[in-house]
């Protein structure tokens, strides 16, 4: 076997396999040898199969399946034992590489492609300046999340009387322009809430209703959905004459969340080892869980901007059509012209995580199975409020750790949130930050406006 890298470019290259039968006869023939010996064919006892007969009749098969096997093992090998740092993987020199004739050949010659990563001047220090949000917990938030909690925890009750708030839940039938039910006419039991009708006038009839009242109205009109009035009414949204047709509502339920009282019951309910005793301190916890969550969505949208701002301020050269061919081959709903049309975008990821690998190897960040164990098992032992310091309860985690790490999904999941910690901390504790104080109404105003911007620049 012989392996030769030819550069086609500043960072691309193609590598050449020349393969010979010494490198594949003695693989061939025991692939051979293991099929006569499970072969059954007419005539033959089991494994008796004549050797020729095997070979002639599977012969060019298995040497096109070891030949595969070898190329692919040296291939990689060849790109770890170089350290060849490449884009995507190799794809196949379909213009140098010729048609393979298994049956009177022996010595083959493969080309393969690859694209280089280039080489990332990167520092990350003080120099680079990037904004921070640090989102501050209004009072009215902490009011939003208290009324959702009590909602939460209340209790469902029937009042005589519907009001803006309610669920309501009644018999629908079809009626014509006298408000009389017509022939064939569609019935359906459902439910709708009063809140999310959007004609007022409509809103207004059912506010203040009671059990037994017969309302007519147009479902399609008051909800402004198509969606939502098709599976009210439980018919096929290309029917347009029942779609679009009046109805008469007769009412059968009204249900209502009356609000727990806020008191020490609900404070045990909602944090029940935080031995919460007053309005106060249980808002003041509230405000706390508010905070977590909002800095979660800063440090999301801190990483974003600081990638952005080091893309744009740093010089990475890309082989653009290595790149477009590797798109191509790796995902069949792309094409061509989409490609073209948006490889500013793709680019623009390409290097994003292009410099998280610079990062990445800079700073020594590893994540390893015993990160990914430890954060399970404290989750667990957060979630279930269980001591982990304790041999005994340590070892009952350690079996649900267990079953979550069968899960590779999951486990990959977790690699990648601990990882985009650490580079998360790097950038804190690196760049100069630009801390600024807001409200989470005007983060998020921020984002959108962020996003709107970058996704106009780039079409």
């Amino acid at each position: 076997m012989n392996i030769t890298k030819e550069s086609t470019g500043d960072l691309t290259a193609t590598i050449q396999i020349d393969l010979t039968a010494e490198d594949y006869g003695e693989k061939v023939n025991a692939a051979l040898k293991e099929l006569q010996r499970k072969a059954a064919l007419k005539g033959f006892r089991p494994g008796k199969v004549p050797f020729g007969l095997v070979k002639k009749m599977y012969g060019n098969s298995a040497m096109a399946e070891e030949v595969n096997k070898i190329l692919s093992e040296s291939l990689n090998n060849y790109i770890k034992d170089n350290e060849l740092d490449i884009l995507g993987y190799p794809i196949a020199n379909e213009e140098k590489n010729q048609k393979v004739d298994f049956e009177n050949q022996t010595e083959f010659s493969f080309f393969f492609d690859i694209g280089t990563a280039p080489e990332v001047n990167l520092e990350i220090n003080d120099k680079t300046a990037v904004t921070f949000y640090n989102i501050t917990v209004e009072d009215e938030k902490v009011d939003d999340y208290l009324k959702n909690i009590r909602n939460q925890f209340g209790a469902n009750i029937n009042p005589e009387t519907a009001e803006k708030g309610d669920l309501i839940k009644g018999d629908f039938v079809q009626v014509n322009g006298d408000g009389n039910p017509i022939e064939g006419a569609v019935t359906h039991n459902s439910s709708l809430s009063i809140e999310f009708v959007k004609d007022e006038d409509v809103q207004k009839k059912f506010v203040g209703a009671k059990v037994g009242d017969k309302i007519v109205f147009n479902p399609l009109k008051a909800t402004g959905n198509e969606s939502e009035t098709s599976s009210m009414l439980n018919i096929a949204k290309d029917d347009r004459e029942k779609m679009e047709s009046d109805y008469q509502f007769t009412l059968t339920e009204i249900s209502r969340i009356a609000p727990a009282e806020v008191n020490k019951e609900l404070f045990d309910k909602v944090y029940p080892t935080d031995n919460i005793e007053t309005e106060e301190q249980f808002r003041e916890r509230l405000r706390q869980e508010a905070s977590k969550y909002f800095q979660k969505e800063s440090d999301n949208f801190f990483v974003h901007e600081t990638l952005e701002k080091l893309v744009n301020e740093t010089d990475i050269p890309l082989p653009e059509e290595f790149v477009k061919r590797w798109m191509l081959e790796t995902d069949d709903k792309l094409t061509k012209e989409s490609i073209d049309h948006d490889f500013e975008h793709y680019a623009k990821s390409l290097k994003q995580q292009l410099i998280v690998n610079k990062i990445a190897k800079d700073h020594d960040i590893k994540v390893d199975e015993q990160d990914v164990r430890n954060h399970i098992k404290g989750y667990f032992g957060k979630q279930y409020m269980i001591d982990i310091t304790d041999e005994e309860k340590s070892k009952q985690l350690d079996a649900l750790v267990n079953s979550v790490m069968q899960n590779q999904e999951e486990v990959r999941k977790i690699y990648d949130e601990l990882f985009d910690e650490k580079v998360r901390e790097i950038f804190k504790n690196n760049l100069k930050l630009n801390k600024v104080d807001v409200t989470y109404d005007k983060f998020i105003e921020t984002v959108n406006e962020h996003h709107k911007h970058h996704h106009n620049h780039e079409h």
